[in-house]
């Protein structure tokens, strides 16, 4: 008996005993973030050396300043009484966004393939067809997100400019 309770002791304070944890920091020698809505500005000094070490689940970066990204996942998501079909794609001048039994004022986002925002539109519930001029694009990929502000709209679409004929 004494032999268990022995052997079970260690075991309980072991998981008793919580790790460290960390949140992503910089360290340099002057820097600071600000935000404010939609903005952000970071900035650091004195990072000569450029490493990123991981091991799966952790990333160390040494060096320049790394900003946070957001990944986007290009796909579909089903919404009950919600339609959204975008065509023609792969285009060349204009593209079409028609909404279907739509009842939500939406946001309609275009961006480059480096996540520069070109075009940003409010939708109405009412509307139901919206074009967007690709004129002035380059022939390029692009991605169109149409979402609501609440969330319970979001579709991300990937759409081919072409060269005109």
């Amino acid at each position: 008996m004494k032999k268990i309770i022995l052997t079970l002791l260690p075991l309980a304070g072991a998981a008793l005993v919580n790790g460290q944890s960390i949140s992503p920091q910089v360290i340099a020698s002057a820097g600071t973030h600000y935000s404010a809505g939609n903005a952000q500005l970071s900035w650091t000094i004195g990072e000569p050396v450029i490493t990123t070490v991981s091991n799966g689940s952790n990333i160390i970066t040494q060096g320049f300043h790394q900003t946070l990204l957001t990944t986007t996942a290009v796909e579909e998501q089903t919404v009950a009484g919600v339609n959204v079909s975008v065509f023609p794609n792969p285009t060349a001048d204009v593209l079409n966004i028609n909404l279907v039994n739509n009842l939500k004022d939406l946001q309609l986002d275009l961006f480059d393939m480096n996540g520069k925002l070109l075009q940003a539109r409010k939708i109405g519930a009412v509307e139901g067809n919206v074009q967007i001029s690709m004129n002035e694009y380059a022939r390029a990929n692009y991605l169109l997100r149409v979402y609501s502000i609440d969330g319970s709209v979001n579709y991300t679409y990937k759409v081919q400019k072409m060269n005109a004929h």
